[in-house]
């Protein structure tokens, strides 16, 4: 029976489901070693964190002064503009926070990593580690994983407070609203479930940009071409897992919390 297009395409997608699971199987169990490769988290923590900085910081207070921008001459048309506080905080914190913070990462940091660890590979560099008893994902892989998850963190926090500070200054400025009301009603929305929300976000998504990068990284094939082939599907497919991880995690809280 010949193979079609599409079978070769399913069976490319099981083995490539598979590679992927094992690598996820192998950077968890790198995790006992973690003391030993704490030098490399360190010193990726460093490099992911200063180079997606610039990005998620602008993203984080152009995306409060849009928001408050769009919501509030909205609001303002039915007298609602006082709500304007609440609205910001909530949607930056909750989901637009996170998520941003997610997308601007990958678009940095996941091509950055791809590239790296796609360069060793078609360089033959993880063949050599390989010949001298060491685990490549262990060395590679694991401490990238644990230092974009750290990572994410306060880089969302900082996005989250450059945004709600654009927010206030569009709602002070051009919306005629006092700066205390913006405050007290930013302030006072927020609960501990939505900051537990907002604050968990950028783990899963800090993991997912980290070992998607590091699998596509890992799979290089052609030379440097291939390289930028794995640079570019890193961030395409983080950033579209994001938004799917995003969707169902609040599901989730909802269907858990309301």
């Amino acid at each position: 029976m010949p193979v079609t297009t599409l079978d070769l395409k399913a069976r490319r997608f099981v083995a490539g489901a598979q590679e992927f699971a094992r690598l996820l199987g192998a950077g968890w169990l790198g995790l006992r070693d973690i003391w030993h490769y704490r030098r490399q988290v360190v010193e990726a923590m460093v490099v992911f964190g200063s180079s997606a900085s610039f990005l998620v910081l602008a993203s984080g207070l152009f995306l409060g002064l849009v928001l408050a921008l769009e919501w509030g001459t909205k609001l303002e048309q039915f007298g609602a503009k006082l709500l304007m506080g609440q609205i910001v905080a909530i949607g930056v914190v909750r989901e637009i926070g996170p998520m941003i913070t997610g997308i601007m990462v990958a678009g940095r940091t996941g091509a950055k990593m791809a590239a790296e660890i796609g360069s060793m590979k078609v360089t033959d560099q993880l063949d050599a580690l390989r010949a001298l008893g060491m685990d490549p994902v262990a060395r590679l892989v694991m401490p990238r994983q644990v230092a974009v998850m750290i990572t994410m963190f306060p880089l969302t926090v900082m996005a989250d407070a450059l945004a709600i500070i654009g927010g206030w200054f569009v709602a002070v400025q051009w919306l005629g609203i006092k700066s205390n009301y913006f405050w007290s009603s930013a302030l006072d929305s927020l609960t501990f479930k939505d900051l537990a929300v907002g604050y968990c976000k950028p783990l899963f998504f800090g993991y997912i940009i980290a070992s998607i990068s590091a699998y596509y990284g890992m799979t290089t094939k052609g030379g440097a071409a291939g390289v930028g082939d794995s640079a570019t599907k890193a961030v395409m497919y983080s950033s579209l897992s994001i938004l799917i991880v995003d969707f169902i995690l609040g599901k989730l809280v909802l269907a858990l919390f309301g």
